[in-house]
């Protein structure tokens, strides 16, 4: 398990504003690792997360570009398993810690980023799964 960053900004829902944000990543030279962008359709807005390879570079570059990052949140990276029921399997073991599952998505390489609002809890929770599968 890795720990980087996940940032979130309030895009105007319109033709442009989410390749100009990733445009802002690229041209300083930061590979996206993952994102979600959602459009709201109600109020013009829409949500855009992103986790990179540099979270410090990223966030600098996108108030470069003018956005502004309405949160920063931990996020643990996982390598998923490509099977069924990997998934599943891993928000059990969280659900049965206790833990409240923030946002959480795909990423590049087999990869799983995953939020929570008790971050320590989290990584503690992902380390006994991993040791249990390292047993197996």
């Amino acid at each position: 398990m890795e720990q980087t960053k996940e940032f979130v900004l309030t895009l105007d829902d319109r033709p442009g504003t989410l390749a100009k944000a990733t445009d802002a990543i690229a041209k300083a030279g930061i590979n996206i690792e993952g994102y979600c962008a959602v459009p709201s359709g109600k109020d013009g807005k829409g949500t855009f997360r992103v986790v990179t390879s540099d979270p410090a570079t990223t966030r600098k570059a996108l108030e470069t570009a003018g956005f502004k990052v309405q949160e920063e949140r931990d996020v643990a990276i996982i390598d998923a398993e490509d099977r069924p029921g990997f998934l599943a399997q891993i928000l059990r073991r969280l659900a049965d810690n206790e833990l409240n599952v923030g946002p959480t998505y795909s990423i590049t390489q087999n990869r799983i980023a995953i939020s929570a609002d008790n971050f320590s809890k989290l990584r503690e929770s992902l380390q006994e799964v991993a040791s249990t599968a390292r047993r197996k």
